[in-house]
């Protein structure tokens, strides 16, 4: 009977382990890891989980070594987050990672070369992709830092994108990311008479006008109005029509206000009507 509860036990133990995903390499003081909503204390060796959050203490420092290879370090008083781990030596490999709080630093192993796409570590403001790579970074109430330490990052948020080899840091800082497009479409064709309305102001549409963020475009009865956005999309303003246009997240949004607007590109062509929102980006659209 004894014989039989060491062997169930040994292969629960067994499966246990071959879901791990990689191990506490090295440990300095109080490490903790936060695992469905219980706390552990961990030793060297502790095997780690996806989901996993590991928590160091004042003077305490963990080195995390997970199955492809990569290799993250985490400081004293730092929170860092597993939020998903796969490595099956494909392109479907995938490592997500976020440094809540305190210092990092990482050496990506395989996933970096057979998956680059499929690894990113996030903070607080922006995602952290990378090329086969080392990097740094340290996540504070005030302030976020990354630096690059071998090969090639890019750091990423709200659809910007900003590369950093060798040598280079960047403080990151939510407002480098904000859009710095001028302007969003403009008028190539009026039909008639249509007018833009600008913080409250109303003027006459001419051909070659700028379409900035935050303005609205109305045609008259009689009118319709052609204009390209800045990706190359056509949009067409039907008669008796008007829409509300805006750039976020790294696009072109558009509000139908009254009426309808075709919304036209290499591979599709819609007819988006009033109370419907259309997303345009890099020569696709998506109706909201």
């Amino acid at each position: 009977m004894y014989r039989y509860i060491f062997l169930f036990a040994l292969l629960v133990s067994q499966l246990i382990s071959a879901d791990a995903i990689g191990k506490i390499k090295q440990i300095r003081n109080d490490v903790f890891v936060v695992r469905d909503d219980e706390t552990l204390e961990t030793e060297k060796g502790f095997e780690l989980y996806a989901k996993d959050v590991i928590i160091t203490g004042e003077q305490s420092k963990a080195k995390l070594v997970f199955n492809d290879k990569t290799t993250i370090t985490i400081g004293k008083t730092s929170i860092f987050e597993i939020e998903n781990y796969l490595f099956d030596k494909t392109k479907k490999s995938n490592a997500k990672f976020k440094a809540k709080y305190g210092f990092f630093s990482a050496v990506t192993g395989e996933i970096g070369k057979v998956a680059p796409d499929g690894f990113a570590l996030k903070t607080k403001t922006a995602t952290i992709g990378v090329r086969g790579t080392a990097f740094e970074g340290e996540v504070s109430p005030k302030s976020e830092n990354v630096q690059c330490t071998q090969g090639t990052i890019a750091v990423s948020a709200k659809g910007k994108t900003i590369i950093l080899n060798e040598g280079e840091k960047l403080e990151i800082k939510e407002e480098l990311f904000s859009p710095d497009v001028e302007f969003i479409g403009e008028i190539f064709h009026i039909d008639g008479i249509a007018f833009i309305i600008n913080s409250g102001k109303t003027f006459v549409a001419s051909i070659g006008h700028q379409l900035r963020p935050k303005e609205q475009l109305i045609t008259s009865y009689n009118s319709t109005v052609k204009l390209v956005l800045i990706d190359g999309t056509d949009l067409e303003l039907h008669r008796n029509s008007g829409f509300s246009a805006d750039y976020r997240d790294g696009g072109e949004e558009i509000t139908v206000l009254k009426g309808a607007i075709t919304v036209k590109t290499p591979k599709n062509r819609d007819d988006i009507k009033v109370g419907q929102t259309v997303f345009v980006r890099n020569g696709e659209f998506k109706v909201k």
